[in-house]
């Protein structure tokens, strides 16, 4: 060993110059190590790359899929914002048609209100109180700025509504009134809007309200009879017949 030492020195001393054995093995196994060290840290740092590589391509991944649901809530949304303009447009001409209407039917209901006063003025005269009541209430709500047209629609056509009915309805209630300059208490019997009747409350007089002059006459006394069933009819005292009424001449308004 020794031997092949000295020859491989006195070998490389001639191209090295001169040094010892240990020398010249420092100098080989240096090198050796600074590239085993530079190979190691060229692979870690390799290593740590391709564990980088898979996360961001598994980030780029999640970030495509988000990309994706992302795109197709976009276009999701468009759709809805689309269709949620569209209704916006259609209620603001509503709403533009709705002022129209109400601005016109304001003066209308105006109207309706003076010729329902004028229709219950020249009505039979049932009910005065509770008729005028229910239009003073009316006078109020159109009088009334804070109350919707709407509303003010509804109060009037509801009045005309309670109107309409009295034709198809019978009725009996007790007031006082005046028959030849007199004032009784007596029951009133109301036939729809055809005729009204009355008889004293000790039932020996009886008469109706003559429209044509806008009087209440008394009837002979023969009539006291069927007045007095058709009111126990009107009670419902007893089962609806047939029964003959003077019913005298109607007035056409």
């Amino acid at each position: 060993m020794k031997r092949l030492c000295v020859i491989m020195f006195s070998f490389l001393y001639l191209f090295l110059g001169s040094g010892t054995c240990e020398d010249f093995s420092d100098q080989i196994q240096k090198p050796i190590k600074k590239s085993l060290q530079s190979r190691q840290q060229t692979q870690k740092a390799e290593d740590q790359w391709a564990e980088e590589r898979v996360k961001l391509e598994v980030e780029f991944k999640a970030l495509q899929n988000q990309q994706e649901i992302l795109f197709s809530t976009k276009e999701d949304l468009n759709k809805k914002l689309a269709f949620r303009t569209q209704q916006i447009k259609t209620l603001e001409t509503e709403i533009k048609e709705i002022s129209r209407i109400s601005d016109e039917l304001s003066p209308y209901l105006n109207v309706v209100y003076a010729k329902l006063i004028e229709f219950i003025n020249n009505d039979l005269p049932f009910l005065t109180e509770e008729r005028r009541h229910r239009v003073q209430k009316i006078q109020t709500v159109l009088d009334d700025e804070k109350v919707p047209t709407s509303e003010k629609f509804r109060k009037v056509m509801e009045a005309l509504f309670v109107e309409a009915e009295y034709g198809n309805t019978v009725e009996i209630y007790r007031e006082k009134i005046s028959v030849t300059g007199k004032e009784i208490l007596a029951d009133i019997f109301r036939l729809g809007r055809l005729s009204l009747f009355f008889q004293s409350i000790d039932k020996k007089t009886t008469g109706f309200y003559d429209g044509s002059e806008s009087v209440w006459k008394l009837l002979p006394q023969k009539y006291n009879k069927s007045i007095q069933m058709a009111m126990d009819m009107g009670a419902k005292r007893r089962s609806v017949d047939l029964l003959s009424l003077p019913v005298g001449r109607v007035v056409v308004q």
